[in-house]
């Protein structure tokens, strides 16, 4: 698995009172049928909206903007990574061989027990992902999405303590799979193609962080 990684850091503070960050984005090619992925997720997201009416149960999409009709307000209902299917074995095999990597390369040492949620967004002409943030409470750990089928898109990282208007941009690449921490906020461009813009999200958590009243559909990472 061949990683491309980045490293933004801030340069170790000269005074107490000083700004700090140190965080690595770090991408990767898979090599996974997104043709049979993009399928198994739109006939998924019919499904799991049909399932769980947002009349009948609690839905929140993440600070994302997507709203309640989306399948992405229903990430806590299901763990993509638990369908019974090849690709999705493939991927979280995927995601467990780029996480060893790269946390064995930043830190040196293997890392903690982990669970892992898993959910898919489907994106239509005209629809964006807001500015948001998955996590940043004293637990959170690392977060990435892999593209299923993304045209003409891309994600942009908002860097702590930014003193001007320029994000960090990463086109949407179908195939790639990108790792970031978890605290890291991010948005996405306007959705410009016809097609669907079909993306996989994750949270990767400490067993030791994971909160009882958080624990729905987490698996062993």
């Amino acid at each position: 698995m061949e990683i491309k990684a980045t490293r933004y850091y801030s340069g170790e503070p000269i005074t107490p009172f000083a700004p700090f960050w140190d965080y690595t984005i770090a991408i990767c090619k898979l090599d996974i049928d997104l043709a049979s992925m993009k399928e198994l997720i739109l006939k998924k997201e019919k499904e799991i909206i049909e399932e769980y009416p947002k009349d009948k149960f609690p839905l929140v999409d993440g600070g994302t903007g997507l709203g309640l009709d989306s399948l992405t307000s229903r990430f806590k209902y299901f763990n993509l990574l638990t369908w019974d299917h090849p690709v999705c074995k493939q991927l979280h095999e995927s995601i467990r061989s780029l996480h060893l990597k790269y946390h064995r390369e930043l830190l040196k040492m293997d890392p903690p027990d982990l669970k892992i949620r898993c959910w898919a967004n489907v994106l239509r002409k005209g629809e964006r992902i807001k500015k948001h943030v998955h996590a940043i409470h004293r637990g959170s750990y690392l977060s990435g999405h892999f593209c299923v089928s993304t045209i003409d898109s891309s994600t942009k990282y908002v860097p702590p303590y930014k003193t001007d208007n320029v994000d960090i941009e990463v086109e949407n690449v179908s195939g790639e799979m990108t790792l970031f921490p978890t605290c890291l906020p991010h948005y996405t461009t306007v959705t410009k193609s016809d097609e669907p813009r079909i993306t996989i999200a994750f949270d990767i958590i400490p067993i030791q962080g994971v909160k009882p009243y958080d624990n729905e559909n987490l698996i062993i990472l």
